[in-house]
């Protein structure tokens, strides 16, 4: 019989958890911090719980940036999923004052995890996090994801630009702004980018369907080679008469 080994804490259990693996870091024992954290680690935990976790571990980590950040290379070390979570979650509450830093250990994260969910996980929370907090800071380093060798790196830019355009709704320049950066790489190949780049699309997509469609067609206008499998992405919450011209273009190609 299979064993079930969900951990399923509660919130005050949580607390408690992070309390203590802060107290370790404090205390230069990070042995002692990833030891505490070894049941959750190892078994499946509700990701509203790490990321509960992991919130808690970076607000008690304000001012001890060293400390933490060494505590985090050894959770990532571990190479558990849910240490990715609790990690990134917890890297959102150093970016106002170590934005750089954050931005060079979340690219550092995903080529360590090298798997989809490791970049969907920090792309949706310290790199998204960032462009909804600090936009302008971050657009530049975004570009230069997008430009990564790595393909996962490449994939959490668009990853952000979805978690940001599913919870900024009102702010249309940056919107604008987004589609802009993303105009030169509308021509990627390598899958799991274009899934990335096509995920941006469809969230912007489902909330600014006029705004996306105008860009696609400028894109085809263009004569760009738009993949199938991005155009199918991105098409997802346009209307049927929309879906039909773009796919009418996609499959004359």
């Amino acid at each position: 019989m299979e064993i079930d080994r969900t951990v399923n804490h509660t919130k005050e259990q949580i607390i408690l958890l992070a309390k203590k693996v802060a107290n370790y870091i404090l205390a230069d024992s990070c042995y002692m911090a990833i030891w505490s954290l070894k049941p959750v680690l190892d078994s499946r935990c509700p990701f509203s719980k790490l990321d509960c976790l992991g919130k808690e571990i970076g607000q008690l980590g304000s001012g001890q940036k060293e400390k933490f950040f060494k505590a985090f290379d050894e959770i990532i070390n571990y190479n558990a999923m849910g240490g990715f979570v609790i990690v990134s979650k917890a890297l959102i509450y150093f970016i106002k004052d170590e934005f750089e830093t954050v931005m060079r250990k979340s690219r550092e994260y995903i080529i360590k995890g090298d798997a989809w969910y490791v970049c969907d996980i920090i792309g949706e929370r310290s790199l998204g996090y960032a462009l909804i907090n600090y936009f302008d800071r971050t657009l530049p380093w975004l570009k230069q994801f997008f430009e990564d060798e790595n393909k996962w790196v490449k994939r959490s830019a668009g990853v952000s630009i979805h978690f940001f355009s599913k919870r900024v709704l009102d702010e249309l320049e940056k919107t604008k702004k987004l589609l802009s950066l993303l105009e030169p790489y509308i021509e990627e190949k390598q899958i799991d980018v274009v899934k990335g780049i096509g995920w941006a699309l469809k969230t912007i997509g489902r909330y600014h369907p006029d705004m996306l469609m105008e860009f696609l067609r400028r894109q085809l206008k263009a004569k760009k080679r738009i993949s199938k499998l991005m155009v199918k992405k991105a098409i997802t919450y346009l209307g049927d008469d929309k879906k039909s011209e773009l796919e009418n273009y996609v499959q004359s190609l």
